[in-house]
């Protein structure tokens, strides 16, 4: 459920909330910010309020084989998603993905189990770049998502 708000110098916005245990609408929580002590930092222009996008694009789906064997290819036309992605791996053979650089077998990569490993970007994540993948062998089967 979405809640509009408004104040005198804004135009209305969405608020994202969810109902708590007792069936109150309250706003979804967004995690601060925090140091290496983990304390938070003040909000300003250089660390903006946290918040949750109400408001994603819908899905696109990237789903495919791997191409060749032992070369990174890029998911999702090499578009780096908006807001996140989802990738499993539908092989029975390792699977890496990467959104900081090119996919490879360790590094950077993010190892995809064998039979349904999963990577989904955690809410707030946005890509730091293209997503990559990486499969040691031709016509490895992925699920993706992009939003």
């Amino acid at each position: 459920m979405t809640l509009l708000v408004k104040d005198a110098n804004t135009s209305v916005q969405a608020l994202s909330t969810q109902t708590d245990v007792s069936g109150s609408l309250v706003p979804v929580h967004a995690p601060a910010s925090t140091n290496a002590q983990g304390v938070a930092a003040p909000v300003g222009p250089a660390n903006p309020l946290p918040v949750i996008n109400a408001a994603g694009a819908a899905a696109s789906d990237g789903s495919g084989t791997v191409a060749a064997g032992g070369s990174a290819q890029a998911l999702f036309g090499g578009v780096v998603p908006t807001n996140g992605f989802a990738v499993q791996n539908n092989s029975n053979t390792t699977l890496w993905i990467c959104d900081v650089g090119t996919a490879s077998a360790g590094g950077a990569s993010i190892q995809l189990a064998a039979d349904g490993g999963v990577f989904v970007t955690p809410c707030g994540y946005r890509p730091a770049g293209a997503v990559s993948l990486f499969g040691g062998t031709t016509g490895q089967a992925f699920a993706a998502r992009r939003w």
